[in-house]
Formats: structure tokens, C-alpha cells, sequence
């Protein structure tokens, strides 16, 4: 069977009505990794691409000499709008952490050297947290290798009801415990906890032609399982709380990426 992806069924959703890390979950019975991610997305200045990159080079080798204690990884944009931004991504911090590394960023002048160095070639920022759903996740150990990662983000509808996040748990509730969730089928639920209400889903890809659908999506195993009227019932009710949807595909630049204990 050709490895696939939830992301392929969950775009029919919004029709109807995202190494993401190179650390895998190593077993979904043991405790979960902390849920928060901090990202940032830069977007360089127009004809400084080349110098940008140089001084990211410079601010990587600067955070391994020092000792930074995040694994930052770098991810462009390979298909999608926005095709010059550049996403650094934290994984697996608590909120506790994150005042324990703006204590480390000042004691150890990460801040200072991104602003001597880096930031004459940026033209813009964004800075987030999100937060990610173990619990209604199914990424097992190799599953989020990448390098490529297709991301669905859904824009939040206002004033919409709870209709939209039950739903939500229950198809990953059933689709973990009656049998579609597989090394095939991987998909990790992100949250963004700042800025615009937005849900994400993440499904990792050694290449593009592990991309193809799945031999049976997730609404067609629904109708299989729950019948016709209760998947549909379903993806109407995820579709009911948002206003817009987005698919972007990721790719991993280990280059300018921390190194990690895979390298």
C-alpha cells in the first residue's frame, strides 16, 4: 500500500462546508512529548535571499557553539502562497519553558547576534505559538521523518458552536480505534494559540508520489464503519466551524537546521 496521508481525506471537508519535527512520537502509550511549538515565519528581502542564508549559516554555527538548548528547524515553502517565507520551528516545551528560554536568549546573546546579523535582510515577521493534540494525533515513531510535511489549515468562523471540535475528536477517536490509523495513515492536530483562530493537520511524506490519496479515505472508512448518514453528518459538523481552509507543503532544510541526535 503507498504510504498516504490523512490530509488528502480532510481537504474534502472544507469542499463539503498541515522532520514537522524530526523527533517522533515513539509510542502512542507512553506519556506525550510537551504540546507547545514556538515558530516563527520570516519572510527575507526581495534580492537578499543569498545573503540571508549566509547569515542564518553564521547564526546556526553561533547557537551550537554557545549552546542553544532548542532544536530549531528550518522548513520552506515547496508548493502554496508565500513562497519566500522561511518557518523556524521549537517543538515540545511547556509554557514554563518558554520563560526559562527568554532567559537563555538574553544571558546568551542570541537576540543581540540576530540583530547584528540577521535582521538587515528580513522584511517581515511572524511569531507564534501552537499547541499540538496528542491525544487525537496518530504520528508513530518514523512517521514524521519528512522531509515533506502537507499542512491543511482551517480558518476559525466566528461565533461558531462546539459542533465543529467534537467532530473533530470523534472521526480521529475512530479512525485511531477502529482500524484506519496506520504507519500509512499518520497526521498530527496543531492549534495555533495566538494570532487568527486556526486548527492545523500535519502529515509527514518521504516524496512526492507518497503524496497519492489513500487506497480508502477517511470518509469512505467512516461510511464503512458508521454508515452514510453519520460520516456525513460528521464532516458537516467539522466543516460548520470555520470560514476558509489553506494546504501548504512544507520541506525540511536540514542545512540550515540545528542538528539533531538522528544526525
Amino acid at each position: 500500500m503507498k504510504k498516504s496521508s490523512v490530509i488528502t481525506s480532510f481537504i474534502a471537508i472544507a469542499s463539503l462546508a498541515l522532520p514537522l519535527s524530526v523527533v517522533a512520537q515513539e509510542n502512542e502509550e507512553e506519556a506525550a512529548p510537551p504540546a507547545l511549538a514556538e515558530i516563527w515565519i520570516i519572510v527575507p528581502k526581495t534580492g537578499m535571499e543569498a545573503q540571508f542564508a549566509e547569515a542564518l549559516a553564521a547564526d546556526k554555527a553561533l547557537r551550537a557553539k554557545v549552546g542553544d538548548t532548542r532544536s530549531w528547524q528550518v522548513y520552506t515553502v515547496a508548493f502554496g502562497d508565500h513562497l519566500n517565507a522561511v518557518q523556524f520551528r521549537a517543538n515540545f516545551s511547556s509554557w514554563g519553558d518558554q520563560d526559562a528560554y527568554e532567559v537563555e536568549e538574553e544571558e546568551k546573546g542570541f537576540g543581540t547576534s540576530w540583530n547584528e546579523n540577521v535582521h538587515q535582510y528580513v522584511d517581515h515577521y511572524h511569531r507564534h505559538l501552537e499547541s499540538i493534540d496528542w491525544e487525537n494525533s496518530h504520528w508513530p515513531e518514523g512517521g514524521g521523518d519528512g522531509p515533506y510535511y502537507g499542512v491543511t489549515t482551517w480558518i476559525g468562523k466566528q461565533g461558531a458552536g462546539p459542533a465543529s471540535e467534537a467532530a473533530r475528536k470523534e472521526i480521529s477517536q475512530i479512525a485511531l480505534n477502529e482500524g484506519w490509523a496506520s504507519d500509512e495513515n499518520n497526521w498530527l492536530w496543531l492549534n495555533r494559540e495566538t494570532g487568527k483562530n486556526m486548527t492545523m493537520i500535519v502529515s509527514s511524506f518521504a516524496s512526492y508520489a507518497d503524496m497519492e490519496p489513500p487506497e480508502q479515505s477517511i470518509f469512505e472508512f467512516l461510511t464503512e464503519t458508521k454508515g452514510a448518514e453519520k460520516a456525513a453528518a460528521l464532516f458537516s459538523d467539522f466543516g460548520s466551524g470555520f470560514s476558509d481552509s489553506d494546504y501548504t507543503i512544507w520541506v525540511h532544510n536540514p542545512e540550515l537546521s540545528a542538528e539533531t541526535d538522528e544526525e
